[in-house]
């Protein structure tokens, strides 16, 4: 293994680690008071906009929310992922930059 892919694995590995306990320490100091937070910043957004607000296209439930989301997020991904060595391919001259 390269040294780069040994630093990225561990910086990810870090990250990812730093990610669940910040999760974790906020739902243990109580935030389930954040109920329909969404609905009130809608409306006070609509009320400064002087627009009434409105239903939009989809409703997701959150379950919806998490499922869309994390669809979209891997979708994403594998586009990505799919197309990388066509963009930042310096070897064969079909992307990125050649230097030379």
């Amino acid at each position: 293994m390269d040294k780069f892919t040994k630093n990225a694995l561990i910086v990810c590995t870090v990250l990812s680690a730093l990610v669940i306990v910040f999760f974790y320490v906020g739902t243990a100091l109580g935030s389930k008071d954040l109920a329909g937070t969404d609905g009130k910043v809608e409306e006070a957004a609509a009320q400064s906009g002087n627009k009434t607000p409105h239903a939009s296209l989809i409703e997701l439930d959150q379950n919806g929310e998490y499922v869309g989301f994390t669809s979209v997020g891997v979708i994403g991904g594998f586009a990505a992922g799919y197309l990388w060595a066509m963009v930042f391919d310096e070897a064969s001259g079909k992307g990125g930059t050649t230097h030379g």
